[in-house]
């Protein structure tokens, strides 16, 4: 007897042979109608188009939906990046961003020794940015996501092992975090220019707000660059969101609006 498979594992079917057949995290997209202005701007707008109806995006504390329609078989989202606003976030919620997960292992002696040293410090956003840019000593593409335990020891990848071991140190700091997926704005990229580039960062809760840091960028606050499509919950390799992130990127394109 053939049993009736769940939306989720056909998905999970359809997706795992993209995740094994193409880095993501490789992936380049030009924009449409870039102004150099963009470089210089503190938000920014954004058109972005898909083939898939379902397509949606999310908002945080740097970006916003400012318009979504669907038209000629698209689904069309116009969107706000940048320093937005503060995001209502229940302690119920941030509960759950302190969580261990079995890609995090905040009790190992590799973070928890790591997270120790950065105790004491008066802004743990900056630090563990800073650290985690300087322990990944060797900056490689196309590492699966592995456990965060196991990129301090190895000491090398790309921004799914930077966002990885930075929630795993915020949260054995007892700082709330999130790894959020997405695209990001680069000047430069494998030998190409002004493209987006599919990527993960990381989001804390910090001081009332929930505060973008990018360990592959450590106090380059270019908020405005940043395209968030989910969240990653670090509790599998492979979840919906960021499988339905990965999709996204094949039948996408993106245009530059302007600043506001």
């Amino acid at each position: 007897m053939i049993k009736k498979l769940s939306i989720s594992t056909l998905i999970i079917i359809l997706f795992i042979p993209l995740l094994h057949s193409a880095d993501p995290f490789n992936y380049t997209m030009e924009v449409k109608n870039l102004k150099s202005s963009v470089y210089s701007e503190k938000t920014s707008r954004y058109r972005i188009e898909s083939s898939d109806a379902d397509f949606t995006l999310i908002s945080t504390s740097n970006q916003r939906i400012i318009g979504q329609r669907t038209g000629n078989q698209k689904k069309i989202i116009d969107i706000e990046t940048g320093l937005i606003k503060k995001v209502a976030t229940t302690a119920e919620e941030l509960s759950g961003y302190l969580k261990d997960t079995r890609f995090l292992n905040i009790s190992s002696p590799e973070i928890s020794g790591a997270a120790a040293k950065l105790r004491d410090s008066e802004d743990p956003i900056s630090a563990v940015e800073n650290f985690v840019y300087g322990h990944i000593a060797d900056k490689t593409l196309g590492i699966p996501i592995v456990p965060a335990a196991q990129v301090f020891r190895m000491k090398r990848g790309d921004c799914t092992e930077h966002s990885v071991l930075s929630v795993a140190l915020l949260r054995a700091l007892r700082v709330p975090a999130r790894a959020v997926v997405g695209m990001y704005l680069s000047e430069e990229f494998l030998e190409k220019r002004n493209v987006f580039v599919y990527h993960m960062w990381t989001e804390a809760y910090w001081k009332g707000r929930w505060i973008l840091l990018d360990a592959t960028r450590p106090g380059e606050n270019k908020l405005n660059r940043y395209i968030a499509f989910a969240y990653h919950n670090l509790k599998a390799e492979a979840p919906l969101p960021y499988l339905r992130a990965v999709s996204a990127i094949q039948n996408m394109t993106v245009e530059y609006l302007g600043a506001p």
